[in-house]
């Protein structure tokens, strides 16, 4: 059940809370971290930093775009 519940996105102190456990190592025994959720927890960082940075490396993102496309149609 604590599986499921962290790959679902239920914070780890929620399942603790759940589980009636009163340290939060003992809750960490029972979650097994499947790749799925560190592909989804990774994602949702990494769009988090581009979101942050995005205005500053615009332009250098339309630039590139503008170059692929010219290559292609060309």
């Amino acid at each position: 059940m604590a599986t499921q519940l962290l790959n679902a996105d239920a914070a780890l102190v929620t399942i603790q809370d759940l589980l009636g456990h009163s340290k939060i190592t003992t809750t960490q025994c029972y979650c097994k971290v499947s790749n799925l959720k560190v592909q989804r927890d990774y994602y949702k960082a990494i769009n988090a930093v581009l979101q942050r940075t995005l205005p500053i490396h615009e332009n250098i993102f339309e630039k590139a775009k503008i170059g692929i496309t010219d290559s292609i149609i060309n």
